[in-house]
This record gives structure tokens, C-alpha cells and sequence, in this order.
């Protein structure tokens, strides 16, 4: 685990809170690899709250994970309580990072989480009827941030991205159409993105073997996506650490 101050300019913990008023766009999946990018690539004490009341499949994820003896670099709560701001505070002094999947359909649970978070995440696919629902989701975020007086980051992570390749560029016309329409309406957009893979569907839906003994080890393209989110912590620190030349 990382020595405290290790990272300096990380919040004591960061939380990242993924939200989409609307189930099935990848939150849980998001939630469990940004968790073990976190903790494998900068070995930081992470939590994920499970804070989704209607369907608990982060909690069905993880015991079906410990139950095939996976080992996880995370640990998983169960929250899907309104007083998910409370589960995030009792538990701020024993992890480096929280992840919070609010879940989809519960606004009530998304507003508590957002006041107490760092980092939000808005998950949408491609699905015009899906990116529809981020600014609703996003106007639900503005109303439980005019209670915090912390500086909340928002920015748009796409998944379920299709993909076609051209000269290393991304030409898929629904891609292009719905990322353009985001940042037309003002929407900050993650650079990185989460393709159809068929890997994310295997780690999150298939038994244990088969090739995927441990089906959280490859991050795929959710490590693009953390080293993104990271950047901004991660140049503030390295800043912090050039010396600097006094005149006499």
C-alpha cells in the first residue's frame, strides 16, 4: 500500500462517485477496474461502495470473484442506503480511495454521494436514448453540489464504444455523432473511452477460468482511462518534487 503522502496532492481519500440516472451503461464495470487500477498500478487502499438499490451486482461481482479464490486488490461494501455520504465519511480514515457506484434509477442515493466526491463520473454509452439521460443526471449532480463547498470535477466517460480504426483514429460515425453532441452541449469528455469489447463482458458476466482465472487483472482500456483521471494529481506532485534554485 502506498505510504501516506506518498502522493501528496491526492485527497485524504479521493473519492470518485459514477453516476447515471439510468442502469446498464457500465457504471459497475467501471467501478471494479477503476478500483484495481488504482490499487495495482499506484497500490493505493481502495474501497468500492455498492450503493445500487435495485440491483446488487458490484456485491454479486465480488463474492463471485471470492468465491473462484480470485485475489482482489480492492475491498467491496454494500451501501445502497440514502445515507451513503455518512458510509463514505466513517470509512474516509482507513482508504486512500472510494469508489462509489450509485447505481441507476435511485436520484436520491446519486445526490448524497456527489457532495462528498472528488471526482464524478457521468457513464453513458453511445445510445442516443442513453446520452439523453446524462443532463439529467448531470442537473440532479448540480443540486447535491450547491451543498458541498468541495471542487467537484464532472467529466463524460463513453462506453461500449464501437470501433472502427483510421490512421489511429476512432472514425465510428455513433461515436463521433454522440461525443460531438456532448461537448457541444458544454459536457467535459473524458479523452479515453471504453470499447464493445468482448473481454469487459467476459470479466463481468462470465464464471471464473477459461483463460480468465482473474478477470480484473487485464484493465484493458481503463487504464488510459485512470492514468487521465490521474494526470492532473499526478503533475501536481511531480511539481511539487523539482527543486528549485535560491540566488544568493
Amino acid at each position: 500500500m502506498t505510504e501516506s503522502g506518498a502522493l501528496p496532492n491526492l485527497p485524504e481519500p479521493l473519492v470518485v462517485t459514477l453516476g447515471n440516472l439510468k442502469g446498464g451503461v457500465g457504471k459497475t464495470t467501471s467501478a471494479f477496474f477503476l478500483a484495481s487500477y488504482f490499487a495495482t498500478v499506484h497500490e493505493l487502499r481502495v474501497l468500492v461502495i455498492d450503493a445500487d438499490p435495485l440491483s446488487q451486482t458490484g456485491y454479486s461481482w465480488y463474492r463471485r470473484l471470492q468465491k473462484a479464490e480470485v485475489e482482489i486488490p480492492f475491498e467491496l461494501l454494500a451501501f445502497p442506503s440514502r445515507h451513503v455520504n455518512d458510509c463514505i465519511t466513517d470509512n474516509s480514515r482507513n482508504y486512500d480511495v472510494i469508489i462509489v457506484d450509485a447505481g441507476g434509477e435511485s436520484a436520491e442515493i446519486f445526490k448524497a454521494a456527489v457532495p462528498v466526491s472528488d471526482e464524478l463520473i457521468l457513464v453513458t454509452s453511445v445510445s442516443p436514448s442513453e446520452v439523453k439521460r446524462v443532463p439529467s443526471t448531470y442537473r440532479a449532480a448540480e443540486e447535491a453540489a450547491a451543498e458541498s463547498e468541495r471542487a467537484i470535477r464532472v467529466r463524460v466517460l463513453m462506453t461500449k464504444v464501437p470501433v472502427t480504426m483510421k490512421n489511429g483514429v476512432n472514425v465510428s460515425t455513433e461515436y463521433r455523432t454522440q461525443r460531438g453532441n456532448l461537448e457541444d452541449a458544454g459536457y467535459e469528455v473524458f479523452d479515453s473511452y471504453v470499447s464493445a469489447w468482448k473481454w469487459y463482458r467476459e470479466a463481468a458476466d462470465g464464471e471464473v477460468g477459461d483463460g480468465a482465472e482473474n478477470p480484473i487483472e487485464d484493465l484493458g482500456e481503463y487504464r488510459a482511462v485512470g492514468d487521465e483521471l490521474m494526470r492532473g494529481y499526478l503533475e501536481a506532485t511531480a511539481a511539487d518534487r523539482i527543486p528549485v534554485e535560491v540566488s544568493a
